[in-house]
């Protein structure tokens, strides 16, 4: 189920995104949501980002990620993705190099939220 959704684990906060089954357009509103609900907060945050084999990231959703990162990227501290194919991993990680950032894919929700809750 698509939608987001704030996790308190312990005394970590983590807005968790969970992109699955969307299509194109509704992965660039989710997106611009998260942008305002991180703006809104205006505090370092956690994101759990969850994709799945029916997501495709496309050149209009690659650009609007872009513009959301360049807006918000001073306010994550940790993001955390899974259910990325290995072509979704790759892309990963030629955003990490465009962004200067270190984003992780983890194969299972438990081992990326050990990590976000985990101290930096």
């Amino acid at each position: 189920m698509s939608g987001i959704q704030k996790l308190i684990i312990g005394n970590k906060e983590i807005l968790s995104v969970d992109y699955s089954d969307c299509d194109e357009n509704e992965m660039m509103s989710l997106a611009s949501h998260l942008k305002e609900l991180v703006l809104t907060e205006n505090k370092s945050i956690r994101i759990l980002s969850t994709f799945n084999h029916k997501n495709f990231i496309t050149p209009k959703v690659m650009r609007h990620m872009e513009n959301v990162t360049q807006l918000t990227n001073h306010l994550v501290d940790k993001m955390a993705l899974t259910g990325l194919s290995s072509t979704k991993k790759i892309i990963l990680k030629g955003y990490n190099l465009m962004f200067k950032r270190e984003f992780k894919a983890f194969d299972t929700q438990e081992e990326a939220i050990a990590y976000l809750v985990k101290d930096l």
